[in-house]
């Protein structure tokens, strides 16, 4: 089963930002029997997918502020939340709805984020439109709670026992070896997602890139991918990362990223790299009731 999603007909006239009413009627066709909600806490959106996740979003500024999977919360460390940067601040901030999805749009200046929730699903979908250097946009920071899951390799490092070697980013550890956020050393070719599972292997928590069809430096290109600390985990989405550069920004809809919560497997929702997504539609075709995000010119 397959359905596509005009651009053109998503983009108001102008070429301006997407319509939340038009992207939220996008999903309705294949989206599950499952009753989706929300409630206005009066600080914040709250979405229930009608699945095992119910997250929270500030209608003033646009921060990612909560999200529980299976009744346990695992959002945040220092009062921080998920977030564009380190937060757009004051922002205009709306919710639509139909029968099979919840759209929150943040509008921050020239820059314009979504967050897509559709009923059934375990999945916080995202794209962020940009046109202009006015409002940064390096990354979106999926923030998690210290000691939620368990992060290994060289990007993964105890805050409690490491000694830094260079700046905040570069650690010695007791047995002297050095870990970092930037050892990922994962070309963008080489991933699909990043993420972490509980100890027991029942929850995994997945941010799953976008095609980075709007990303500069290419499909060869390194750049921090998540944070495995204990003490301030995260995890990347990075439309431009500042670093290295080699070409001028892309301006436009980036996106899909999606924001997954799994029984402990990987996740079951894909982004596959696609000769264009400025000119042609987006694909979403289903498979087992998961949606794959492709692109084509």
């Amino acid at each position: 089963m397959s359905h596509r999603i005009n651009r053109r007909g998503l983009l108001k006239a102008g070429g301006a930002v997407l319509g939340a009413g038009a992207l939220a009627g996008s999903f309705a066709a294949e989206a599950s029997a499952a009753t989706i909600s929300y409630t206005n806490d009066g600080t914040n959106y709250v979405v229930n997918t009608g699945a095992n996740l119910v997250f929270k979003v500030n209608h003033s500024n646009g921060d990612l502020v909560s999200f529980v999977y299976r009744g346990v919360e695992y959002q945040g460390y220092n009062g921080k939340n998920s977030q564009v940067e380190v937060g757009l601040g004051a922002s205009t901030v709306t919710i639509a709805s139909t029968s099979a999805t919840v759209t929150i749009k943040v509008v921050h200046g020239t820059l314009v984020h979504y967050y897509v929730a559709r009923a059934g699903e375990n999945n916080v979908y995202m794209w962020t439109y940009r046109d202009a250097n006015s409002v940064t946009m390096q990354r979106y920071i999926v923030r998690l709670k210290p000691g939620a899951l368990t992060f290994s390799g060289g990007d993964a490092w105890d805050s409690a026992t490491v000694t830094t070697v260079e700046a905040a980013d570069i650690f010695k550890a007791t047995d002297g070896t050095t870990h970092a956020k930037h050892y990922s050393n994962l070309r963008t070719i080489d991933y699909d997602y990043v993420g972490a599972t509980n100890s027991a292997k029942t929850v995994g928590i997945w941010l799953v890139r976008s095609n980075h069809e709007l990303s500069s430096g290419g499909p060869f290109y390194r750049s921090l991918l998540r944070s495995g600390s204990t003490g301030s985990p995260d995890l990347y989405e990075i439309p431009r990362y500042a670093e290295a550069q080699t070409e001028d920004p892309r301006w436009g809809l980036n996106g899909p990223y999606v924001l997954s919560f799994t029984d402990g497997g990987a996740p079951r929702v894909r982004s596959t790299p696609a000769p264009s997504t400025r000119a042609g539609p987006i694909h979403w075709a289903c498979r087992a009731g998961s949606a794959r995000p492709a692109g084509a010119g």
